[in-house]
């Protein structure tokens, strides 16, 4: 990496609190206490559809980047084509997404596999999983990882999990984070109950990492390339060794989509579809402009970083979750694990497909 992108990382490690990904999604970093909504007009992407009239759903949608297929769906006009409108919720605060979405509030939401999102489901909240937001290509970049402290790589004393006993590591717990970190603690005979866990924003990482006062972190992008810069290094294994193939974060419906109008449900799945075969492309100009807009990240930044990988079929890995929520019963989040029939609903993918087909 260059000197001029070094100093560029460097300076938006000490700043990014609110534009990066945080490495987590709704959950890890509570900065915004009440939902904050925008109304973004489909109609305004193309003037074709300017007279039609727009279902309206209210969607849960933060500035990062793997968001960037609903921005992506927004600018280029596929919730327009789809005859929506969206509503643009920016809601931060974990506790209040699953009871919004439950009580019909918002629409959509979407977030890193959680002990809150499936209790809520396991105590009969009106809520389904229905799409992958996030999974580990097993042949893709690296997104998820564990970061030594460069004073600790550099002395050899991270070479292999089980160096991590005694260490502060910062983790956001009850999340699919802390499990990928119980899978690496693994590798070295030790667990989560032999290192120092604690749970801090990821623009507080940067300093806690060059005071000494983290030893490791768990994290995603922008971050880990932030961090690198920063003399930083990924250790231990990588997410692709450990978990391939498995889903990170998911996209969840609330009840107006699952039962009151489910044919709009499907119509949003087929646009959320479309952008995610955008995204795919990766760092092309037009998908530059649109994350650089809404994340404000420097396009320097983001061309050298990991984007994030969604799985292009929509498909959730249901054995991963289920992985998951036995992790988070053995760690006393959750009472019991939920059937893939209670929390998976499948079908939205399937009759997209069928509607984007038919379109062709």
């Amino acid at each position: 990496m260059g000197g001029k992108l070094f100093a560029m990382v460097l300076a938006l490690g000490l700043v990014l609190g609110a534009c990066g990904d945080g490495g987590a999604e709704p959950g890890s970093e509570t900065t915004v206490p009440t939902p904050e909504t925008t109304v973004t007009t489909a109609s305004e992407t193309t003037t074709s559809t300017a007279e039609v009239a727009m279902d309206q759903l209210k969607v849960i949608i933060l500035p990062y980047i793997t968001y960037a297929p609903y921005y992506i769906a927004i600018e280029e006009g596929y919730f327009a084509e789809q005859g929506i409108e969206v509503e643009v919720v920016n809601m931060t605060v974990t506790e209040e997404v699953m009871p919004a979405l439950s009580s019909g509030q918002v629409d959509v939401a979407s977030g890193l596999i959680s002990s809150g999102m499936l209790n809520a489901i396991a105590r009969g909240a009106d809520v389904e999983i229905v799409a992958d937001k996030g999974y580990i290509d097993p042949v893709g970049c690296v997104n998820f990882s564990v970061i030594g402290r460069s004073g600790l790589v550099e002395a050899g004393e991270l070479e292999t999990a089980d160096q991590l006993a005694g260490k502060t590591v910062s983790v956001v717990t009850a999340t699919w984070l802390e499990y990928f970190l119980e899978r690496v603690l693994e590798t070295g005979g030790i667990g989560l109950d032999d290192i120092d866990a604690v749970n801090i924003g990821s623009p507080s990482m940067v300093e806690g990492l060059a005071s000494e006062q983290l030893d490791a972190v768990v994290n995603s992008e922008p971050w880990l390339t932030i961090f690198k810069a920063n003399g930083h290094s990924e250790v231990l294994p990588s997410a692709q060794e450990l978990t391939p193939g498995e889903s990170v974060a998911v996209q969840i419906y609330g009840p107006n989509l699952l039962n009151d109008n489910r044919e709009l449900g499907v119509r949003f799945m087929a646009a959320y579809l479309k952008a995610v075969e955008q995204y795919a492309e990766g760092a092309t100009e037009r998908n530059l402009d649109i994350v650089a807009g809404f994340t404000e990240l420097d396009r320097g930044l983001l061309e050298n970083m990991c984007w994030p990988a969604i799985n292009p079929s929509g498909e959730v890995v249901v054995e991963g979750v289920v992985a998951f929520q036995e992790f988070a019963v053995g760690r006393g989040y959750l009472d019991e694990v939920v059937p893939a029939e209670d929390f998976y609903d499948s079908s939205f993918l399937e009759e997209a497909r069928e509607l984007l087909a038919g379109s062709e």
